[in-house]
């Protein structure tokens, strides 16, 4: 019956010469209008992916002639030689992984930063005699390993102290930092600081020192590859545009961008108020004066402590093909002028 009231006054608008104004209901219903697109994610169905939900709810994907399925797999590396050969167009890529990958000879290309602040720290407990980097030296430090954000992360905050691995002792653990500090079986953990303090903080008092306070790094952003780059550059600008304002609506309201989040982070009643205070911590990593720039400082000091840490062995012929700002918004005159 609604169906059939729909359809009779569709057709008294045509009879009266009255185009329905378009929608983005309406548009994601042509399917067969859409770019089917898959968006590589390395994590789990999280709130911290809050704005690609905004974005897709909000009908931003289809506006610009998208549909997006997501993909979560923990495999970074996965996403990175996909994206490559070009099995995948998109992916939530960290700003290191494309400069190793440049550096492979895999044409990605960073088109948009997520993270404007960095989102991995240190984590000590309140009482830790634990401060500053410099307070590190000889201290038991853990970590997911020695490789990825985390890795690269820690080895620019110790490089702010004028320190190397040598000063301490470092333990690679894998993702297990809560239960080893919980434990108290370090001194301090290297984490993602938008959730997991939370989660130590359940056991004791917590104090992070966040990496973004002493080395500016290129972060998660939106990743693609040379020939999508060169075949479709219509398709890059709508996936730009989408991200972008959801994560402008994130930071406006993530109230709302909560409650449209939730249905796909599927968590349980006892979550959900540590879930939120994620998002909140989230969103201060993602809060900037302009969206989805990044320095070129940013990508040399990104490069530099590649370079330190051995996993880059030369620099790249060219940082600056490692990215692009073709597809972002223009920087206002009194920030180009500050740069």
């Amino acid at each position: 019956m609604k169906n059939f009231a729909r359809l009779f006054l569709l057709v008294i608008l045509v009879i009266l010469g009255i185009a329905p104004m378009p929608t983005a209901h309406n548009v994601q219903a042509q399917d067969d209008e859409l770019t089917k697109v898959t968006l590589f994610l390395s994590y789990i169905p999280s709130v911290q992916f809050a704005p690609i939900y905004v974005a897709i709810e909000r009908g931003y994907f289809a506006e610009n002639g998208i549909e997006v399925e997501i993909e979560y797999n923990f495999d970074e590396a996965n996403g990175v030689d996909r994206l490559a050969i070009n099995d995948l167009q998109f992916g939530i890529i960290s700003g290191e992984q494309v400069i190793l990958a440049r550096s492979a000879e895999k044409p990605l290309v960073y088109v948009m930063a997520w993270y404007q602040n960095f989102p991995v720290g240190v984590v000590v407990p309140a009482d830790s005699d634990i401060e500053t980097p410099e307070d590190l030296k000889g201290k038991m430090v853990s970590l997911p390993g020695f490789q990825g954000a985390s890795y690269i992360g820690l080895r620019a905050l110790l490089g702010s102290a004028e320190l190397t691995e040598r000063d301490l002792q470092l333990v690679p653990i894998g993702f297990s930092a809560p239960e080893v500090m919980c434990e108290r079986q370090v001194d301090a953990a290297t984490v993602y600081i938008a959730n997991e303090p939370l989660t130590i903080s359940q056991c004791y008092d917590v104090r992070v020192i966040p990496v973004s306070e002493y080395a500016t790094l290129v972060s998660n952003g939106l990743v693609t590859n040379e020939e999508t780059l060169e075949s479709n550059p219509e398709l890059v600008a709508g996936m730009v545009d989408a991200l972008l304002r959801g994560i402008a609506d994130t930071i406006e309201d993530p109230d709302a961008a909560f409650e449209i989040a939730l249905p796909y982070a599927d968590l349980p009643e006892d979550q959900i108020e540590t879930q939120y205070q994620v998002l909140l911590n989230s969103v201060e990593l993602w809060r900037a004066d302009v969206l989805g720039w990044t320095s070129e400082e940013a990508w040399e000091a990104t490069q530099q402590i590649l370079l330190e840490t051995e996993l880059l062995r030369e620099p790249l012929d060219d940082l600056s093909a490692a990215y692009t700002y073709e597809f972002l918004p223009k920087l206002p005159e009194e920030v180009v002028e500050e740069e």
